[in-house]
């Protein structure tokens, strides 16, 4: 499935300029100008200024895609096109994609979502693209994620990441393996999108699945919401336990771990969110 504002068309271009410039055909395009009449003899880059023809020899055309909600048009030669992921499903982590299609962020998980027990979530699509990010829970527990350190970068490893909340690192480890592709640098400068945005623009990593590996012990379907009410009810526990003020009907106020003092938030991070155990190799 490609994204619903991906467009095709066609471009132009000279093939003996030092630098490739497409330029879109098509309505509200440029006209030709002097490439598509004889005055393109006038051009330094024509060898032959005698050369017979209404447009110039050197001028190209070739079929593009580009976004149409973008300002301004990147265009992708479908030779390039497999290299984007307009094409394939990743347009779903797209930050233009998000703002047209899903202006109002919501804290519940597309339904194809899987979960690891220590709150990090994990979607596939149906050609293995993957995209790992922390779950609504831990969002709702953080309220606001002040920095990211991405531990891993490229290749065949764990995504691992470290979150500051409340002056804490949260180290966090997806538990299986996959082909890390690119992380999302862009929460380098905007790490609040984790906690506002989590299965959206506050993914953390993009890669390709392992087969029979990627997906092995996680949750999906029903089981998701039986574990995540019974987390909400460690949750109230831990924190009537630490002393703190509970929210409506007797559950913990949301960006409770803003509202702890930093030993309990260390507590909380490791009952929580700390690494799990892992039945794979290291």
């Amino acid at each position: 499935m490609s994204c619903p504002f991906l467009c095709e068309g066609r471009a132009r271009y000279c093939n003996a300029a030092p630098v490739r410039k497409l330029i879109l055909d098509g309505p509200g395009a440029t006209a030709g100008g002097r490439c598509t009449s004889p005055a393109y003899r006038e051009c330094a880059l024509v060898a032959d200024r005698a050369e017979m023809g209404g447009q110039c020899p050197h001028l190209e055309q070739i079929h593009v895609q580009y976004c149409g909600a973008s300002p301004v048009a990147r265009l992708v030669p479908f030779s390039e096109s497999a290299l984007s992921r307009c094409a394939g499903a990743g347009y779903r982590f797209c930050e233009t994609y998000l703002a047209l299609a899903r202006p109002h962020k919501s804290a519940d998980p597309p339904p194809d979502v899987l979960f690891a027990p220590n709150h990090l979530w994990l979607a596939v699509s149906e050609e293995g693209l993957c995209h790992v990010g922390v779950d609504g829970f831990l969002a709702e527990v953080a309220h606001s994620v002040d920095g990211v350190t991405f531990v891993t970068g490229g290749g065949t490893r764990r995504p691992t990441v470290a979150l500051t909340v409340n002056g804490v690192e949260w180290p966090m480890t997806f538990p299986n393996p996959m082909m890390i592709q690119s992380v999302n640098t862009h929460l380098q400068t905007h790490p609040g999108r984790i906690a506002e945005d989590p299965y959206g623009a506050g993914w953390l990593f993009e890669g390709w699945e392992i087969p029979g590996r990627t997906r092995a012990g996680l949750m999906d379907g029903p089981r998701v919401a039986a574990w995540m009410a019974a987390e909400r009810q460690r949750l109230s526990s831990f924190v009537h336990e630490a002393g703190q003020v509970f929210g409506d009907g007797g559950e913990a106020a949301p960006g409770v771990a803003r509202l702890l003092p930093r030993a309990s938030v260390v507590t909380l991070f490791q009952q929580f969110f700390g690494r799990t155990a892992w039945t794979a190799e290291e």
